[in-house]
């Protein structure tokens, strides 16, 4: 079975980020005891400390659900004390029962979106672990970096959109080295797709982006718009002016906590 992704967002409150990180440690403290088939669950937080993305992964469904009951408490204390704004969007296959259940519990159903592409054809792949430090800082972020882009199909043209997605696919694999994870989501209807993205390095993002200029500009032109792009790790100021020219910008995120023994990437 494919993995299913989750991206869960949040706001800090107000002079509340301190209390934030430690509850945050205890949620992972639950999922390190008590989960079983977890296999991601990294939390970043924005540069000025307001926003918050946890980025999980688990084999199936049911692990999702294992998941969210072993840290039920905690996570309505995070959200009782120092977050707000809770929203979740799932990547991936999930039944139409486990969308129900979510929805009775919670009172709606998170945004769903499904495989389309990606360097491993078959499911999504877990990005190499991202982990803060003096070194990283040093060299100018010389380290793992995970982006994730949003962009909208033009009406009518969602076939036209998925092959140029293939192609960019294909110089993907021929050119790229530093590119471990590179995959396509998109939504129910066929109007809005996430990209996935991982590298070893920043450089790595730069060669990706001159390898695929020509058929990213294709895409945009005739069947993408609304380009949005969010970094989560060490961004050089090469990185930022990158995201500028070809995003209007850049959310930048750093490592808060993980599990601490993410597994390897999946390939």
């Amino acid at each position: 079975m494919a993995n299913v992704e989750v991206i869960a967002r949040a706001q800090v409150r107000p002079g509340q980020l301190e209390g934030f990180k430690g509850q945050a440690a205890e949620i992972l403290r639950l999922t390190r005891e008590e989960d079983t088939q977890t296999l991601r669950c990294d939390w970043f937080v924005s540069e000025n400390g307001t926003d918050c993305e946890v980025h999980e992964m688990f084999p199936g469904e049911q692990g999702l659900a294992a998941h969210k009951m072993h840290t039920m408490e905690a996570t309505a204390r995070l959200f009782r004390d120092y977050a707000s704004d809770h929203r979740s969007t799932l990547y991936g296959e999930v039944s139409e029962t486990f969308l129900n259940l979510v929805k009775d519990r919670m009172g709606a159903a998170p945004d769903v979106f499904s495989f389309l592409q990606g360097l491993d054809a078959e499911a999504a792949v877990l990005p190499p672990p991202i982990r803060a430090s003096a070194s990283t800082a040093a060299t100018g972020g010389a380290g793992p970096l995970e982006v994730h882009a949003h962009l909208r199909v033009r009406p009518g043209r969602l076939e036209q959109f998925k092959a140029q997605v293939a192609e960019l696919m294909r110089v993907t694999r021929e050119e790229d080295t530093e590119t471990v994870r590179y995959d396509w989501f998109i939504n129910p209807d066929g109007t809005i797709c996430e990209v996935h993205e991982a590298y070893l390095s920043g450089q790595g993002l730069m060669d990706h982006n001159a390898h695929i200029m020509s058929a990213r500009g294709m895409l945009f032109e005739q069947s993408a718009y609304d380009h949005r792009m969010a970094a989560f790790g060490p961004v050089s100021p090469e990185l930022r002016e990158l995201g500028r020219k070809h995003a209007g910008g850049i959310a930048v995120y750093t490592f808060l906590q993980g599990l601490g023994t993410a597994a390897t990437v999946q390939v």
